[in-house]
């Protein structure tokens, strides 16, 4: 996969014949604002995917608050945006995570040209390059055939069977990492033998991603013999510690599931305490 990250610049000097643009802001505890804020004004050619309808599965048991979507159901979803092998798609948001939460599903999904916007929609306002508020024409295109790439993805066993030199990584806050707080699932608390490494540290401005050799240091006491296995909630926020990871070369594994997953089942072990 090539670098990921693109500027405003870069994007706005594209051809709109060769990129499809998607917006990916997402508000956990408003779900309809994102849409409004789409509405609102937008990077023009831009088409909105909602993260409960378009870039998550039915709601489980099991497989956590956003369970991803199968590959049927995310091609049907780009060839709706229009997206061919030959086109570059582009993921912005506002915070950072929308964004890579697609960029870590397309390329779960064998995709290689995927960009995410250094400093998302507010990069592009500050850059002063024009919005737009019309949605852009839909013009399916021919459903691409997606291959998974499962060693991007980790699994509930797999987390239970890790090696003892795999770091855990809890992408969460702090408060909920220890389980002081809790705003969303019903158990507060985390995965024993975690670590904590919230998501929103690995940028120093909405949605930007810090230096690589400031990111070195957030990530320095990693052991990575192994790949690092990822989580957050619900497996969405957590692809920024993923990407962010990928920047400096390290392989991490997505535990889509999270939390969510993990404590969907009774016999699940919490932990909880400052460590």
């Amino acid at each position: 996969m090539k670098h990921p990250l693109v500027d405003a610049q870069w994007l706005a000097a594209q051809d709109p014949e060769n990129v499809v643009i998607a917006d990916c802001r997402y508000n956990l505890l408003a779900p309809a604002q994102a849409y409004i804020d789409y509405q609102k004004g937008h990077i023009p050619g831009a088409f909105f995917l909602d993260l409960e309808r378009d870039l998550c599965g039915p709601i489980g048991v099991h497989g956590g608050r956003h369970p991803l979507p199968d590959r049927e159901q995310f091609a049907h979803v780009l060839s709706r945006i229009g997206m061919t092998e030959e086109k570059t798609l582009v993921a912005y948001d506002t915070d950072g995570s929308g964004a890579a939460h697609l960029w870590w599903l397309a390329g779960y999904y064998g995709l290689t040209n995927i960009r995410v916007l250094q400093g998302g929609y507010l990069a592009w306002i500050t850059a002063k390059l024009p919005v737009s508020t019309k949605k852009p024409a839909i013009s399916r295109t021919p459903t691409l055939i997606l291959t998974p790439h499962t060693e991007w993805l980790a699994t509930r066993e797999e987390v239970i069977t890790r090696h003892s030199d795999q770091t855990l990584i809890d992408s969460r806050s702090y408060e909920r990492f220890i389980g002081e707080y809790e705003p969303i699932d019903p158990i507060p608390g985390r995965i024993p033998g975690a670590i904590h490494r919230d998501w929103a540290e690995v940028y120093d401005k909405p949605a930007h991603f810090r230096p690589l050799h400031d990111l070195r240091q957030h990530f320095a006491n990693i052991d990575t013999k192994q790949p690092p296995l990822v989580y957050c909630g619900s497996g969405v926020s957590a692809c920024s510690n993923v990407l962010a990871l990928h920047l400096l070369d390290i392989p991490a594994v997505l535990y889509a599931g999270s939390y969510s997953d993990w404590i969907s089942y009774e016999t699940a072990p919490v932990a909880r305490g400052r460590v």
